[in-house]
């Protein structure tokens, strides 16, 4: 890995400092931390092996949608990403090699369809939301079964409202991706997630609120089925004043599978007035399944109002006992129980599809 890292070239828009930055965090503590539960250098190796896909982020865009690629620009555009945080960023950007600059200078008339992640390492994407524009993006995933990666910097300028929702259903949906925010004044990003893993899949979001009264709401509700490795990391910088965020997760692990959250609040000296919550909980539906949770609050302002809390459990016996005593099998039961768990994480359009996926996978697993 040492000699691909080595011969990687840098594209003009990262520069040779920005990959020496990512080689250099790939060792690092923090680095370190936020993949314990992930085999980062098995990552690290599969984005140096990957093939480039350079499709267009956005089939048959609107005209209030302009896409350019960062080799037809006079300037090279601004990577605004830690790579301290996020080293696999750049290391994925350098190795597509050329990125699209997205422009939303108006509100579309219908929902944005971002392609399916293809196998490979997509170029990575600069998507800008002009002021006061309202914009629907909907993701879904291709279920690839092989490694796919994606970079997705998103920049909201005043008043601009994004729903983002994203659903990975495919049952081999396998691959990293990273979703960057940074909302200025009164900007609303809201997120919703819902992910059914039977592979490896790690996703990494970000987000800084950066200008007064700046909002996040992000929801989300994953399955972990039978030796899938799903890992879910949050982070939410609260830098302007009288900024809110609001994070809900629910996971259900079965059968040998691994799952984390790590969710982290920073509120900043000048997040006066600051408000966030966030809320993670987790259900094991067998002995075997692993769940790994780690909120995080790191205040730097006294006026704020703040509250994390995370549970691990299993289904409850009461609510199984009267289900049963009402006629369900154990199974059929256990099924009931865990779906209701989910349903109060689902949100967006893809909520009915994932509920049938959750169904579905649920009644074809052993989850005794």
């Amino acid at each position: 890995m040492a000699d691909g890292l080595a011969a990687l070239p840098a594209p003009n828009w990262l520069g040779e400092a920005g990959l020496a930055r990512c080689r250099r965090a790939l060792d690092s503590r923090l680095t370190r931390e936020t993949w314990k539960y992930s085999p980062l250098r098995k990552v690290t190796q599969a984005l140096l092996d990957a093939p480039q896909t350079h499709a267009p982020p956005f089939a048959d865009a609107p005209e209030q949608v302009r896409m350019r690629r960062f080799s037809a620009l006079a300037t090279p555009p601004a990577f605004k990403v830690s790579l301290d945080r996020y080293p696999l960023a750049g290391i994925a950007g350098a190795v597509a090699g050329d990125g699209w600059l997205v422009k939303v200078v108006e509100t579309p008339d219908a929902p944005l369809r971002l392609q399916p992640a293809a196998p490979g390492v997509a170029a990575p994407v600069l998507l800008e939301v002009a002021a006061g524009c309202r914009v629907e993006i909907e993701e879904a995933g291709a279920g690839l079964s092989s490694f796919a990666a994606r970079v997705v910097l998103l920049s909201l300028a005043a008043e601009a409202e994004v729903c983002w929702s994203r659903a990975d259903l495919g049952a081999a949906a396998h691959g990293w991706s990273l979703l960057s925010a940074q909302l200025e004044r009164n900007a609303v990003l809201t997120f919703n997630h819902q992910s059914l893993a039977e592979a490896f899949q790690r996703l990494d979001l970000c987000v800084a609120l950066d200008g007064i009264g700046a909002q996040f709401n992000g929801t989300g509700a994953a399955l972990a089925g039978t030796g899938a490795h799903l890992d879910l990391q949050v982070v939410v910088e609260h830098r302007g004043p009288h900024t809110v965020s609001r994070i809900k997760q629910h996971n259900l692990a079965a059968g040998k599978a691994r799952c984390t959250f790590n969710g982290r609040i920073h509120i900043h000296p000048h997040a006066c007035g600051a408000d966030a919550d966030l809320s993670n909980r987790n259900l094991a539906l067998t002995a075997n399944a692993e769940i790994n949770t780690k909120p995080e609050l790191e205040i730097y302002n006294d006026d704020v109002r703040c509250a994390h809390g995370a549970t691990v459990g299993r289904l409850d016996d009461d609510g199984l006992f009267y289900l049963q005593s009402r006629g369900l099998t154990a199974s059929a039961a256990q099924r009931l129980l865990a779906i209701g768990f989910l349903r109060s994480g689902l949100q967006g359009p893809f909520a009915k599809q994932a509920a049938r996926a959750f169904v579905t996978q649920l009644s074809a697993a052993n989850t005794g």
